[in-house]
């Protein structure tokens, strides 16, 4: 997905950074210690140590002309695009994707650090090395010190940077410069982070005050819950040994649950043990929680929230217990997740009932895997802080132009298996696939076709137009291909949805294409219309195996009609009015389902810029202007325009907060994890639709901080956690 031209930024503003000075070739500034904040800085140990890296490698000699240095970008044998021990061409831009990154965990607030690191490149390959301080300005808005370096010898940088007042820890990283062609590849060695002293101009850490309550008189939690009514009476707060019951009728559909439940509350250090007793349907039960499944009184929910009633729970809280019931499984572990967080953020629950409801049924996060490998083990992280703040839906990109992420007897030659690529095999989806549904949640995941395609087209001739643009879907062949293809995909994630992409396919007038649709649709029939026809047929074939489809807004510019009219059990994933694509009430006017991945929240994981640049940063959006803009689930991007809301009404049924990863992947998990959760939290609380439980994203902040990751979110410690295993 390619960001509205109002958000792009210039090669010349990337090549800005921090005022600081910087050194090429020269010697680093005095520094207040000898050893740098840093283990291994000089990869001597033959290991990443504690870093990520995607497409990168050690060799030897280093700079020193002993040890190692890290190479960024693939190994080619002679002008070849086939990597040594790779099983893929590389397109284009793929050939300067490399990177390194290292964290340094020990520095400390308002203070200023040097970083010195040398670098050198071979052929027309830049090399843009710095340091990046994803805290430095208050309330998430991270900076960067670092430069572009094309040099056949090897170079001394030199950045310095202030953290931030509530900074704790630094990225040192290293990476070729994808804006422009690069043959590659390049290489760092001797990374350093020094302490010289504390910042001139020390900022002030915004409040850090969770005292008060919500605005409704119950503890703040990520989403707020709807309604509460106080009752007289004495708080509730759990002892050492929490109970939670269940009723011996409903064990088998909500032990499970429950004992999930107990885990949590033990590793949130709320209760020294938790203990999961079945009990008779009749019993009282006096102490901890009751565990159950009910009719909730939703009367004074919307229409909408009352459809979805299964996700729906009820609290009755008093000083002895708190009874949990549930529209089904799925709402009793929302109820649950609510008196974990509650107690988190006050230590106690009030004497009262909490209804709670949503009218919003897909809420989710969206992870572009396509264009780069994400550990398993960071998607597991992701499914707990879903599930924790009732969010349901993980969309995985899994095939963009750099290859395909999962195993695949329909397109195997497509599966990345580069060295520091990566792909998932199909038992590791399943086991992937079976967690996501012990935390209610559901994988979708997306391949996108006919466009994004270049790198497919490469492996796949035979299935290209003569240009090579995209699939020939004017070839019977070619769309059973796709169908088989797709089809293999929805059983291999066993998902109810398949997203087939269908964005910024811009050759759908090519030849070949147009007779093709003229052929059966007559001579007024558009490219357009046979874009249509490839995307029914799609759909009918996962129609097939009981599956629904999703696709892109931006290339369907005529949602009411045309030659062709698209099917209308096609989900509309709208990112943005682009491409000649109308407001997204056209598509509910249409007839269609509309759901929201927009492109004013992109996430987008390109190298770091500076505090004031932030467009197309890792620090995209700010959290503020999010809460202040996108807080209902009701507002789509205009593209080039303002945002706009749709009638709260309609068939607009969800939004996904989206991650891209267009330029580098450059962004290590870790600072992924780091960068996400404010954002993540922000679109928690508007996709869930409840009223705010505070007044601003200010004093909002101090919940997020304090409520923090679901419990057993595992922070990662070694790049064994973090890289793909040598295929």
């Amino acid at each position: 997905m390619t960001v509205p031209q109002r958000l792009l930024v210039t090669v010349a503003a990337l090549a800005l950074c921090a005022t600081t000075l910087t050194t090429l070739g020269g010697s680093p500034a005095s520094a207040d210690g000898d050893d740098p904040l840093m283990t291994d800085p000089g990869f001597e140990s033959g290991t990443f140590d504690g870093g990520q890296y995607y497409h990168a490698s050690l060799v030897a000699p280093g700079a020193s002309g002993s040890g190692h240095a890290a190479r960024v970008g693939l190994d080619y044998d002679g002008d070849s695009r086939y990597p040594r021990g790779g099983n893929l061409p590389v397109r284009g831009t793929g050939v300067s994707r490399g990177m390194v990154n290292k964290p340094v965990r020990q520095v400390e607030p308002n203070t200023v650090y040097e970083f010195t690191a040398k670098v050198r490149t071979e052929g027309n390959a830049s090399v843009r090395v710095g340091v990046f301080d994803a805290e430095n300005v208050a309330f998430y808005r991270g900076a960067a010190n670092h430069v572009d370096v094309s040099s056949p010898t090897w170079t001394t940088v030199t950045r310095t940077i202030t953290t931030g007042p509530r900074t704790r820890e630094l990225n040192a990283f290293c990476f070729l410069n994808e804006l422009g062609s690069s043959s590659g590849p390049g290489y760092c060695d001797d990374f350093a982070v020094h302490k010289v002293g504390p910042a001139a101009d020390p900022a002030p850490a915004p409040p850090d005050d969770t005292r008060a309550w919500g605005a409704n008189g119950f503890p703040v939690t990520i989403p707020a819950v709807q309604s509460f009514t106080r009752h007289d009476g004495e708080s509730w707060q759990p002892q050492g040994d929490l109970s939670i019951s269940v009723r011996h009728g409903q064990a088998a559909t909500l032990r499970d649950d429950a004992e999930r439940i107990a885990e949590e509350f033990v590793e949130a250090k709320l209760v020294r043990t938790a203990t999961v007793r079945t009990v008779d349907d009749h019993a009282r039960v006096a102490r901890g929680i009751l565990l159950t499944t009910g009719a909730v009184d939703l009367s004074a929910a919307p229409a909408k929230a009352q459809a979805l009633a299964s996700q729906a729970y009820r609290l009755d809280i008093d000083e002895n217990a708190v009874r949990v019931t549930g529209g089904s499984d799925t709402g009793a572990f929302y109820g649950a997740q609510t008196i974990l967080q509650a107690l988190r953020s006050a230590g106690r629950l009030p004497a009262g009932a909490v209804t709670d409801w949503t009218d919003q049924t897909f809420r989710g996060l969206q992870v572009d895997s396509g264009r780069r490998y994400y550990s398993l083990g960071w998607l597991k992280n992701q499914i707990k802080d879903l599930a924790y703040t009732k969010m349901n839906y993980l969309q995985l990109r899994v095939k963009d132009d750099q290859g395909l992420r999962v195993e695949s007897t329909v397109a195997p030659k497509l599966v990345d298996r580069l060295p520091a690529g990566g792909s998932w095999s199909k038992a590791q989806i399943a086991d992937l696939v079976a967690f996501a549904r012990r935390y209610h949640v559901t994988i979708v995941p997306e391949i996108d076709v006919p466009g994004h395609s270049s790198l497919d087209t490469q492996v796949y001739p035979e299935y290209a137009l003569p240009e090579k643009t995209g699939y020939d879907y004017s070839r019977a062949d070619v769309r059973e291909h796709l169908a088989r293809w797709v089809r293999e995909i929805g059983a291999t994630f066993g998902t109810p949805y398949v997203h087939l992409g269908g964005d910024e396919f811009f050759d759908a007038d090519n030849p070949r294409l147009l007779s093709w649709v003229r052929g059966f649709a007559g001579p007024k029939a558009t490219g357009e219309d046979g874009y249509k026809a490839l995307f029914n047929y799609l759909a009918g074939e996962l129609a097939e195996d009981g599956r629904g489809t999703w696709m892109w807004n931006d290339m369907i510019s005529d949602p009411a009609g045309g030659a062709v009219r698209l099917s209308r059990d096609i989900t509309i994933d709208y990112w943005a009015q682009i491409y000649d694509a109308p407001p997204a009430g056209a598509y509910l006017d249409a007839g269609f389902t509309l759901i929201g991945s927009s492109s004013d929240l992109y996430h987008d994981l390109w190298p770091p810029l500076t505090a004031d640049d932030k467009n197309n940063t890792i620090n995209q959006p700010w959290p503020a202007g999010q809460w202040t803009t996108y807080g209902s689930p009701y507002v789509y991007s205009g593209g080039w325009g303002a945002p706009y809301s749709v009638p709260a009404g309609s068939n607009s049924v969800g939004q996904f907060f989206p991650i891209w990863d267009d330029p580098h992947g450059w962004a290590p998990e870790y600072v992924l994890t780091q960068t996400l959760l404010p954002r993540l939290r922000v679109h928690a609380q508007s996709v869930w639709n409840s009223p705010d439980p505070v007044t601003d994203f200010a004093a909002f902040d101090p919940y997020l901080r304090k409520l923090g990751h679901a419990p057993g979110f595992q922070q990662p410690v070694s790049t064994l956690e973090l890289n793909p295993p040598q295929q």
